[in-house]
Order: structure tokens, then C-alpha cells, then sequence
């Protein structure tokens, strides 16, 4: 959901808990999606751990969702039970609502968070953005201005990739590039891209769309995304995953246009390893022995934290220090590992001093992917993204951003999955002595 659809639920949640409307209640939420994702962790804010995540589609189930088990409808037993309380945030909580109402809960029991917009608030939306464009042309000129209109710190990532070869072929010499969060700032900086604003806040971004909807003629503005849903219907879907079309070749052609000869090109980083090493040495940790587990993601199906325990208890036990990166207090650090926190900005570095990546497939892997470290990113087998798998859409190797990354897809998180991950670890351990060795013996010889 939007950031100012966000600031709302939140506001709600917050206000139901304090009125005891969650007491003693069973919480279950229904659909997997970003939404929901967010949903769950302004729950935990409150101190609230729901039970699991409801979801129609057997390819989900099984699954976990932000730690939670995705499960049938049919799985919760005494679904009507008055104890149990069903939380829907979705375009789809009509039917949603209709599906719980058969199986006999009360609408009581169903709290859902989705809102309508109305044409009036539309219009007045972009009134605002009107202004937030004349503010930035009398600051910067009449110039192109580039919106990134999402958190996703990967998709600002491939971006960069693209635009040294975007400003090129286009002759673009000056414009501004309008990003919605501090981290985005950091990735794009990352490239060296010039005039980088952040929206004074999250909800300017929606407003000066709804400006640009309205009069699209009277603005310079590219959106950088290959189907924005606030824009219109999302024509690309039916594309994601289409006959091998995965993410960097739809960015390439639908957000950029240049032909698939033009591949992603890292940034040079040597300013952020200068300051990426300072903070690697007061963070404690152990240059060339350090795994950095990413367990969290915002987008694609997760591991209990189960699975994460006894992964670093392996590792710890092989000599490795094991440290979970987070990004906030919604992300603790696994259970017996050291929580480390790092900008953005300085990841590359860091995970390359570190020696070791392990993470769920998110945004932080596709700002490590150029780093000479083992990266072991890890998928869920049965997760879809419209035609394709994950795996297929997201990997590392297929977009064309490192081929190094040791990518495993999994069912679950069991004895064989940790066996696989310590062995690629391992593996790399094993192959670094051998070079050591190497190097030694041709400096005696």
C-alpha cells in the first residue's frame, strides 16, 4: 500500500489495540502481499503476533509469510469461533469477506483495513502535487524530473545500473531524480547520480502523480517503473515472467528503452569502501570470518525463525561470527548472533569485508551483488510471480547481475536446507585455503 494508506492502517491498528479490541484474539490475515507483510508488522508494534496468513492458493500454502505459516482457509479449525478475528487489507476484501462469511464468521469478527478513494480527494491530491512541481522548477529549472515512486531499494538499484547508458543514448544533461525514502537516496548516490531530492514526505510522491495524471502535458516527469499501478490498470502483468521475461529485461525495455545488448553496470565504490571499512572495525567484526545473515524481505516468502537459530548455531560451531543485519526495530537479530545495522550505502563494503552473505532474495542482495564475497541467496521453490517462479524472476544470475551468488531454492526450512547453505559456505571456506596455500608455495618457491 501507498505511505499514506500505511500512515492510516497504522493509525487504526493503533486505536482498535488501545480500546482492547484484539484481546484475547486468535489473528489471522488473509491474501500474501506487501500489504499484508506491512500489516503484520504494525501488529507486532502493538505486541500483537498473529497465527498465520490465509491464502486460496495452494502454491502459497505451505509457505511462510513474514515468519508466518501461509495456510488454507479450511486449515483453521472453528474458523466461526467469536475468539478468532480475520484481518483483510486488500483490493480483493469483498470477496474476501464473502469467502469467511460462508464458512459462518461473523462480520464482526472480519476487520477490514482497504479504503476507497473517492474523485473529489483525487482531485485535491493533485492540486497539492501542482505545487510540489512549481516548487521544484523554481529550484532546479525546467528540467526532467525522474520519479522512483517506491521503497524497493532493489528496484533503485537496477535503475542505477541503467542510467549512465539512459542519460547517454538520450542526451539528458540535467534534471532531477525524486526518490520517497532515505535508503533510496543512498542507493542512488551510490551511481553518482546528479540532484537526488527526497520527498519532504512519503505522501508528496502520490500527489504529484495525481498532478501529473491530470495534466501530463504541462509536466517534464518520467515515471521509472515499467507499470505503476497508481498510473493506470498495470498492463505489464501478464508480461512478469512471460517466455523468460524477468525483472532487468522488462526495466530495460519498458522503463528505459535500450536494446538487450546494454546490460547493469555496478557502481565504482572505492569512496563508500573507505568509509565501509571504518564501520566494519567498530561494528567488532572479523574481516574474512564474518557471515551476515539477511533473514527479512518485503516482498518474497520467508523462513521461521527456527530455521535461522540452528543455521548460525552451525556456523558458530565452524568458527564463523554470525550477525544479522536489520534495518529497524521490526527486525530483531536471530537468537545467539550479533545484530549489526549499516546504511545502505556501505553494504557493498561491508558484506565484502565480511566475507559472507546468507539472505532471503530482497533488496539488500541486489545492492551486494557486485561484491567479491560468497552470497547465498535463497528462494521459495513454490512461490510464483505471474509466470514464472521467483527464482526465475528474481535471480541474481538471470538479471544479469553477478554470477557468483550460489542461489538455492527450498520447501522448507529443514536439516537439508541448512545442510546445503553450510556447504556453500563451507565450500568457499575450502577454496580460499587452497589459494592461500597456493600463494604461500609460490613464495617460498
Amino acid at each position: 500500500m501507498f505511505d499514506y494508506q500505511l500512515l492510516k492502517v497504522e493509525k487504526k491498528i493503533k486505536n482498535l489495540c488501545n480500546r482492547g479490541f484484539f484481546d484475547k484474539r486468535h489473528i489471522f490475515l488473509f491474501g500474501v502481499s506487501d500489504n499484508t507483510r506491512q500489516t503484520i508488522t504494525l501488529l507486532r508494534a502493538c505486541n500483537l503476533e498473529p497465527e498465520a496468513v490465509l491464502d486460496n492458493d495452494s502454491r502459497k500454502q505451505g509457505t511462510f509469510c513474514s515468519g508466518l505459516p501461509v495456510i488454507a482457509l479450511e486449515a483453521v479449525k472453528n474458523a466461526w469461533d467469536p475468539e478468532n478475528m480475520f484481518v483483510i487489507c486488500s483490493a480483493y476484501w469483498s470477496e474476501m469477506s464473502a469467502q469467511l462469511r460462508e464458512t459462518g464468521v461473523m462480520q464482526k469478527n472480519i476487520l477490514v483495513l482497504s479504503e476507497k478513494e473517492s474523485f473529489l480527494g483525487c482531485f485535491y491530491q493533485a492540486a497539492i502535487g501542482k505545487r510540489i512541481y512549481q516548487r521544484l522548477t523554481k529550484i532546479y529549472g525546467d528540467v526532467p524530473v525522474f520519479v522512483c515512486p517506491y521503497t524497493g531499494t532493489g528496484d533503485v538499484y537496477l535503475i542505477g545500473t541503467f542510467w549512465k547508458q539512459y542519460i547517454e543514448k538520450n542526451r539528458v544533461h540535467d534534471y532531477v531524480f525524486l526518490v520517497i525514502s532515505k535508503a533510496c537516496e543512498k542507493i542512488a548516490r551510490l551511481f553518482d547520480i546528479k540532484n537526488v531530492v527526497i520527498f519532504q514526505r512519503k505522501v508528496e510522491c502520490v500527489w504529484l502523480l495525481r498532478y501529473y495524471m491530470l495534466c501530463p502535458d504541462k509536466v517534464r516527469l518520467v515515471v521509472l517503473n515499467d507499470s505503476w499501478k497508481q498510473l493506470h490498470t498495470d498492463p505489464l502483468e501478464g508480461l512478469r515472467g512471460y517466455k523468460g521475461l524477468e525483472f532487468t529485461q522488462l526495466f530495460r525495455k519498458f522503463v528505459f528503452d535500450l536494446s538487450d545488448t546494454v546490460h547493469p553496470l555496478h557502481p565504482h565504490l572505492e569512496k563508500s569502501y573507505q568509509k565501509s571499512k571504518k564501520t566494519f572495525r567498530e561494528l567488532g567484526l572479523r574481516e574474512g570470518r564474518t557471515v551476515i545473515l539477511s533473514p527479512y524481505s518485503n516482498t518474497l516468502a520467508d523462513l521461521p525463525g527456527s530455521f535461522w537459530i540452528r543455521l548460525s548455531e552451525k556456523l558458530m560451531r565452524a568458527g564463523f561470527l554470525v550477525c544479522t543485519n536489520s534495518g529497524g526495530e521490526s527486525e530483531p537479530a536471530v537468537d545467539g548472533t550479533k545484530l549489526v545495522c549499516f546504511s545502505l550505502d556501505l553494504a557493498p563494503g561491508i558484506v565484502e569485508s565480511a566475507g559472507y552473505f546468507i539472505g532471503i532474495r530482497s533488496g539488500l542482495c541486489d545492492v551486494i551483488s557486485g561484491t567479491d564475497a560468497r552470497k547465498v541467496i535463497l528462494y521459495h521453490a513454490r512461490e510464483r510471480f505471474f509466470h514464472c517462479s521467483t527464482y526465475e524472476y528474481f535471480s541474481l544470475r538471470r538479471m544479469e547481475l553477478c554470477d557468483d551468488a550460489v542461489e538455492i531454492t527450498f520447501e522448507q526450512g529443514d536439516d537439508d536446507l541448512i545442510g546445503k547453505v553450510v556447504e556453500a559456505v563451507m565450500l568457499n571456506t575450502k577454496q580460499e585455503k587452497e589459494k592461500t596455500n597456493i600463494t604461500r608455495r609460490q613464495k617460498q618457491s
